[in-house]
């Protein structure tokens, strides 16, 4: 005896259910224009109470896009983490620009871009208004006290999380405190960091031994 019932069809923001389909990314399946709209409320929301810069940001950005709508993955934030890092500008822009490209090309990059400008917009104009009255106003004072101090706890919030997921290695790890190290205790610009990184990362093609001893110290392959 066969049942009557249909199973109803998944909205374009439902959850896969599968752990398959949770792991691949697949924003092409939802409308382009509801991927827009995402993407400015998103990062709207991100930009008017994430308060602390664009490292602060990226917990809220990873739990939108990769945990919640599974429009990207790990990996693909890492990647983005990387290359916005290495780029000149606004933490937050270069964030949003290159997440909304990833999601919807170059409309999802103007749709991020707008949301994450819009409120620090009004702010400033707010606050250029009514400047010589929050000067020096102790309440004032002790509020961003406050949020001066969550803000260090989302940043070393994103350091572990991208830190669990980046160093599974005897390379990550060692290239990682190397860079701590010099970033810490000398006066090096962080892009001559990147740079040498990404150079010992090349490295690795031309010296097959290293690519083996990475495979051997880090996950296990079959």
């Amino acid at each position: 005896m066969t049942s009557n019932k249909t199973t109803p069809p998944a909205r374009p923001d439902d959850t896969p259910d599968t752990p398959e389909a949770a792991a691949t990314p697949c924003p092409e399946q939802v409308p382009r224009l509801h991927r827009l709209r995402v993407l400015f409320w998103v990062f709207l929301g991100i930009s008017a109470f994430s308060l602390g810069g664009g490292l602060a940001m990226l917990p809220i950005m990873s739990r939108e896009f990769v945990t919640k709508r599974h429009w990207l993955t790990d990996d693909d934030m890492v990647d983005s983490i990387a290359v916005m890092q290495s780029l000149p500008g606004i933490i937050a822009t270069n964030m949003s620009v290159l997440i909304g490209w990833r999601v919807a090309g170059i409309p999802g990059a103007l749709a991020a871009t707008a949301g994450v400008f819009l409120p620090p917009l009004v702010v400033i104009l707010v606050i250029a208004t009514l400047f010589r009255q929050l000067t020096g106003n102790p309440a004032v004072d002790n509020i961003f006290l406050g949020v001066r101090a969550a803000i260090c706890a989302l940043i070393l919030l994103t350091a572990i999380k991208l830190g669990r997921q980046i160093l599974k290695g005897a390379y990550e790890i060692v290239v990682a405190f190397i860079s701590f190290v010099i970033l810490a205790f000398f006066p090096v610009d962080a892009i001559w960091v990147i740079i040498l990184a990404g150079l010992s990362g090349l490295a690795m093609t031309f010296f097959p031994a290293l690519r083996l001893k990475k495979n051997q110290t880090g996950a296990k392959t079959p």
